[in-house]
């Protein structure tokens, strides 16, 4: 009986992991700025003080946008959790393809393992150190942080 109980979770676990690491894709429209697509990288890497994440995007859009990364790391990943976010990056070339963009995070107590990334990609601020147009797209996942 323990058997079966031990196949049936191991059968469970086996479906589901190919689902939570698959890439995660996330499309949206805003009226007239323009559409977006975003798509987050299945690894992260950091420096080895662990202040520094380096998240990798795949990002096709229209009009300008800028993106902002947020990433959530919490135990056993690391003693102390932490949330922090990248803020919004500078302005991403937007011409209907997809570019790779690479974003740093800046965050303290980060260690290598999973961590949940969140990307958004917003409309540019229409005057310098404005906030943020509307969101274009966003997309979330589970990233492994590792050290290089």
């Amino acid at each position: 009986m323990k058997r079966i109980r031990l196949l049936v979770m191991l059968g469970a676990v086996a479906v589901a992991l190919p689902l939570g690491l698959t890439t995660a894709k996330a499309t949206g429209t805003t009226g007239g700025t323009g559409t977006a697509n975003v798509s987050i990288n299945q690894y992260a890497d950091f420096d080895t003080a662990g202040t520094n994440i380096d998240v990798g995007l795949n990002v096709s859009c229209t009009g300008e946008s800028v993106i902002d990364v947020t990433l959530k790391q919490t135990y056993p990943e690391t003693g102390s959790p932490v949330t922090v976010g990248s803020g919004p990056q500078p302005l991403v070339a937007c011409d209907g393809r997809t570019h790779s963009v690479g974003v740093t995070v800046f965050g303290v107590g980060f260690d290598t393992g999973k961590a949940f990334a969140t990307a958004t990609v917003l409309g540019a601020p229409t005057e310098v150190g404005g906030e943020p147009g509307p969101v274009k797209a966003t997309a979330s996942r589970w990233v492994i942080i590792r050290q290089v």
